[in-house]
């Protein structure tokens, strides 16, 4: 019998390359909308190596911070408003967003 493979961190296969771009056409196939910087996700894609780089950067270096969310409110079926928070696009590229598939 084959012992289970162990992961003790998981960081080295977030910040992968494929693993980003995975996330990234996940984004993009969703089609929402921008967060609090205004970058739309046709935006980001005009950029998407680079921005992606630089995400990749980031994490490396454990210098990551997610940033604040957009708050819009969406209105309930009895009339209430139920508030809404749209992080970044690159926000979605990242932990906790990123599921990983091993």
């Amino acid at each position: 019998m084959k012992p289970k493979r162990r992961y003790y961190s998981l960081i080295d296969k977030v910040y992968q390359m494929d693993n980003l771009y995975e996330a990234w056409l996940s984004v993009k196939k969703n089609q929402g909308s921008g967060g609090i910087d205004g970058v739309s996700i046709a935006m980001f894609e005009k950029n998407v190596s680079m921005n992606l780089r630089e995400l990749q950067r980031l994490l490396q270096q454990g210098r990551y911070k997610p940033d604040p969310v957009k708050r819009h409110f969406i209105e309930k079926e009895n009339g209430k408003l139920r508030p809404l928070g749209i992080p970044k696009v690159s926000s979605y590229c990242t932990p906790p967003n990123l599921v990983l598939d091993f």
